[in-house]
């Protein structure tokens, strides 16, 4: 089984290691939306980390492994149309390791800038973020680089999955968890975390219509590359997911939601009105599921907000 690498005792361990470069994010409760919608609404506060967003955990957790073992890297290489481009970049930078991100055309020019800013070298590779990564890996291997794929790696699943226990370890009370999936890293590792302590807390998935990667992958029972259409959620235009992070999905997650690209804008708006909260698009998709599905929800719902590198084009687009 692809999932055999997860244990509970990697994610603890994880905790532990990464604690050296990031910290636990807090939870928060919106009695705004709380009281407005009739349930229980918590945020994740994954946004707050230095580098803005979530995948700084599973980046951390793999290079640290790595010089726990004695192997200090002499190149980090990924792909990545941001968030996981930013915090290899800061690994990097930290620990004074060059790192070069392959990255597709949907990334964004703010999120590049703070990969060059970090001391990153950025190479410009196909359209979506699959064809970015055979690049990535070709160049790491023959380069003698560690690559580091952005969702598809136990070492970084482990990482994310430290979401799930903090999320238990904070309120638990908690009875339902909602994320943003792309190439679904995060909600592989955070579901098996919570399916094995508590089987009875919901594990939802959302992603929008534009790109139903995981939707069509569960639908139809395998992966599949989806035809993607352009979204405002960049950080989630992965038309692939990963082997691994399916597998586990399959096993934990109770079910994937789609949401359409109007629903992410006005899910933003709402977080940003209610709590002066202002994230990225994709971080805002997992509150969209409110506006249509909140029969799917139970009492007290922690929604993760994952980022919060929005680009000022994207941010100027939703003001309007």
């Amino acid at each position: 089984m692809l999932d055999k690498n997860l244990k509970l005792e990697e994610i603890y361990n994880a905790k532990t290691r990464i604690s050296k470069l990031t910290f636990q994010t807090p939870i928060i409760k919106s009695e705004i939306l709380s009281e407005e919608f009739g349930k229980g609404i918590y945020f994740k506060c994954e946004f707050m980390h230095e580098v803005g967003s979530f995948k700084i955990r599973g980046v951390a957790n793999k290079v640290l492994k790595q010089i726990e073992n004695g192997h200090k890297p002499r190149m980090l290489v990924t792909a990545s149309s941001g968030n996981h481009g930013i915090a290899v970049a800061y690994v990097g930078n930290l620990l004074k390791i060059p790192v070069v991100v392959f990255v597709p055309e949907v990334g964004t020019d703010y999120k590049l800038y703070k990969m060059s800013r970090l001391g990153a070298k950025i190479i410009r590779a196909g359209k979506y973020s699959d064809i970015a990564n055979r690049h990535a890996e070709k160049y790491a291997n023959e380069n003698g680089a560690l690559y580091i794929h952005s969702y598809d790696d136990p070492d970084v699943i482990s990482g994310q999955g430290t979401v799930g226990l903090e999320i238990y370890e904070q309120n638990k009370n908690i009875d339902c968890v909602i994320f943003p999936v792309g190439g679904g890293g995060l909600i592989a590792g955070a579901s098996y975390y919570l399916k094995q302590i508590n089987p009875e807390i919901k594990v939802i998935g959302v992603q929008s219509e534009s790109v139903p990667s995981m939707y069509d992958a569960m639908l139809k029972n395998k992966i599949i590359t989806v035809k993607a259409k352009k979204t405002i959620a960049e950080g989630m235009a992965v038309r692939k997911v990963g082997k691994i992070a399916f597998e586990v999905s399959k096993k934990y997650v109770d079910e994937i939601l789609l949401v359409k690209e109007e629903e992410i804008i006005n899910s933003l708006i709402k977080i940003f009105d209610a709590e002066r909260i202002l994230i990225e698009a994709s971080a805002a998709s997992s509150f969209a599921i409110i506006f249509r599905y909140k029969e799917k929800l139970k009492n007290n719902n922690c929604f993760v907000l994952t980022g919060r590198n929005i680009s000022s084009k994207i941010f100027k687009k939703v003001l309007r």
